[in-house]
């Protein structure tokens, strides 16, 4: 059973949030069609050709008459990089819980699935700069302390997308992993770019796009004012505002997943009324993918 964001947001601890959604989704995915990604599997993954045969765990063949083999340790532990925005964007919420509170719970769940699994996870809260970072580490005094910083944290100030990512990418030594969690308002041709750059050196990326509801619906009647977060600027709404509105909503979104797709980025879109755990779904499915992929490679190498 999922939670549904209205008890979440009942919920005032990141820490117990965290729990809740984890442990109950741990319990789920026994029950579903994602049973393989369960903790039982976290060290294994499907046989592949190639793979020597001595890796192969019998005791869960007996179980499942299927081949599973025992992961190297490199392939078990990752370094994953999560980047929170923080900007006074993400403090809109027209339901029960603001897009910033969505993306905080979302990445205190990944990180506490990423260190029970034994990566190494950076967590770092931006807004017009890096406002809090904590560097690499695996230990469950980082899940603590990432946890921290997030019951702490609050929106504010404009944000910099581009200038915090380029910032943040020159940090980054060692490829891995990076989670993206933001609203993506700012100029997409430059947080495209910003993207790529981090990409291009060799991380896998991952975009979770975090909207309210009422941004992708346009709820708004007549008469009414709009007024930004961050540059306090009003807008009155018109009897044609709303049809252009969603015309540019969408454009930018199509804007996202197109060059996102092209340049290998994984995007997914979620208005933050979407259960947390679906998001969880997403990530370790493409966890399981990247490392099938980093199997297979390896297993063609040794047959060079």
């Amino acid at each position: 059973m999922w939670l549904d964001p209205k008890t979440l947001s009942k919920i005032k601890s990141m820490e117990l949030r965290a729990k809740l959604i984890v442990e109950g989704f741990l319990v789920g995915i026994h029950r579903s069609p994602y049973h393989g990604f369960s903790v039982e599997f976290q060290e294994h993954r499907p046989y592949q050709p190639g793979d020597e045969p001595k890796r192969i765990d019998w005791k869960i063949y007996a179980r499942r008459e299927r081949l599973y083999t025992k992961q190297f340790e490199e392939e078990t532990n990752s370094l994953v990089h999560i980047i929170l925005d923080g900007s006074n964007s993400m403090g809109y919420g027209s339901n029960h819980t603001t897009k910033f509170e969505y993306a905080a719970t979302l990445g205190a769940c990944l990180s506490w699935l990423l260190i029970h699994q034994k990566d190494a996870v950076s967590f770092t809260i931006f807004d017009e700069k890096i406002s809090s970072y904590l560097p690499p580490s695996g230990t469950k005094l980082q899940l603590s302390r990432i946890l921290q910083v997030l019951d702490k944290a609050k929106p504010a100030k404009q944000t910099k997308i581009p200038e915090v990512l380029n910032e943040i990418s020159s940090r980054i030594k060692k490829k891995g992993i990076v989670i993206f969690l933001s609203d993506l308002l700012a100029p997409e041709s430059s947080v495209i770019k910003a993207l790529k750059n981090i990409r291009y050196r060799k991380n896998e990326v991952i975009v979770f796009h975090i909207l309210d509801p009422a941004e992708l619906h346009f709820p708004f009647k007549e008469p009414a004012i709009l007024k930004d977060l961050e540059t306090h600027t009003e807008i009155p709404i018109t009897s044609d505002i709303k049809q252009t509105y969603q015309q540019e909503l969408q454009k930018l979104i199509d804007t996202y997943r197109q060059n996102f797709h092209s340049h290998n980025i994984d995007y997914l879109l979620f208005p933050t009324s979407e259960p947390i755990e679906k998001s969880l779904v997403f990530y370790l499915a493409r966890r399981r993918k990247m490392l099938g992929k980093s199997s297979r490679k390896r297993a063609i190498s040794s047959k060079k």
